[in-house]
């Protein structure tokens, strides 16, 4: 079964290998997703935005973007996925204007990650299909 995604606004992001800032408006709202220390060496770390593959994360990288301001869908998966398929992590997060969101990337368990808003214990990145 194949699914498609649209975005309904363009993505402007960049993979970076440091943390350097994006030019962006007071009106604008900055993303930032990096992974844990411990994620894997060969594992990559795939982040959609609104259903939108924007990057696929190796060791040593984060993705730097400006979003408009709103409701948004992470989505995150790990390749290869080497016991199951699985379908990615996802939840709706409401970014405000001028502000700057920043999570890093951790695993659930043995076959999926989540992502953790940094400087807070809250898990932001909950299953897709719960149960």
């Amino acid at each position: 079964m194949a699914c498609s995604f649209a975005a309904s606004t363009p993505v402007q992001a960049r993979v970076a290998r440091s943390n350097s800032a994006l030019a962006r408006s007071e009106d604008d709202a900055r993303l930032v997703v990096t992974r844990s220390a411990n994620f894997g060496t060969f594992q990559f770390l795939n982040l959609f935005v609104d259903g939108v593959h924007v990057a696929n994360l190796g060791v040593g990288q984060s993705y730097d973007a400006v979003l408009p301001p709103g409701q948004h869908v992470l989505s995150v998966s790990t390749a290869p996925q080497i016991y199951r398929r699985t379908p990615p992590t996802q939840r709706r997060v409401n970014l405000e204007p001028g502000e700057t969101y920043a999570y890093t990337a951790f695993w659930k368990n043995s076959y999926r990650a989540y992502l953790e808003m940094n400087g807070s214990s809250k898990r932001v990145i909950t299953p897709s299909n719960p149960g």
